[in-house]
């Protein structure tokens, strides 16, 4: 684990930080190419959405997590602004994001299914680097585990707190290599387009399936019938995703 990449004076680089900067330039070059080389939609139209989204995303990304966490924050309300040392739930910042999305397209007249499509690539690869970021701080780690990958990060980290001197799951690296993996099919799946919407639709299956999956390998200190709130609210995006594909299928047929 290396949380802190470098270190001069009083300044300090941060490798959650820099990886999380690092996904989301690259997440909106990814975007902004596919929109522009599969739906002609203008680079600069794109990037101007994109960044009203991701800002949409942070502030989401970053509620969400402080009312997870609110009896710490309740009596540290200036710590609610330092996002350097992590404490970002992508949840809200997708739901928020997708949120002020939706709205600017709809006034500016542009095409919602298209971009949405566009943006299906970008934020799976834009994610995976962020993952990593987590593994380097040492959050969204894993339950124990004896199995040969096991990850034993030091003392002083998040992990160590909750399992000391143990390995747990690199589930920051499953999560990394599974939206790996979605970024690719979604690439793959843009040359056999055959309606708006297909792309999109299929992220929100391919993103509830691994998250639904990778949660039970993750720890979490809350569980509601079992399953994490997580794993919970993952489900309609599923439905959605499922939903979605098929009625836009009917719809072009």
């Amino acid at each position: 684990m290396h949380p802190i990449i470098w270190q001069a004076g009083g300044f300090s680089l941060h490798a959650y930080g820099l990886l999380v900067a690092t996904g989301l330039v690259v997440g909106v070059a990814v975007i902004a190419w596919f929109a522009w080389r599969y739906e002609k939609i203008a680079p600069d139209i794109t990037v101007d959405l994109a960044l009203w989204s991701i800002l949409a995303s942070i502030v989401g990304a970053r509620l969400l997590y402080v009312v997870g966490q609110w009896d710490y924050y309740r009596e540290h309300p200036l710590e609610i602004v330092m996002l350097q040392n992590g404490g970002l739930v992508f949840l809200g910042g997708f739901l928020l994001g997708w949120a002020v999305l939706y709205w600017l397209t709809k006034r500016r007249h542009l095409p919602l299914l298209k971009l949405m499509d566009a943006t299906a690539p970008g934020i799976s690869i834009g994610y995976a680097i962020g993952r990593l970021g987590c593994f380097l701080n040492g959050c969204c780690f894993g339950l124990p585990t004896n199995l040969p990958w096991g990850v034993t990060f030091p003392a002083g980290s998040l992990a160590s707190q909750y399992c000391p001197g143990g390995a747990v799951q690199p589930t920051q690296l499953y999560s990394a290599l599974a939206m790996t993996a979605a970024a690719l099919f979604c690439a793959f799946l843009y040359r056999r387009k055959k309606f708006d919407g297909q792309i999109a639709a299929w992220w929100f299956i391919l993103y509830p399936v691994y998250r639904f999956t990778v949660e039970f390998f993750r720890f979490s200190p809350l569980h509601w019938l079992g399953l994490t709130p997580v794993q919970w609210l993952v489900l309609p995006l599923l439905i959605a995703g499922i939903g979605g594909l098929y009625y836009l299928g009917r719809q072009h047929a």
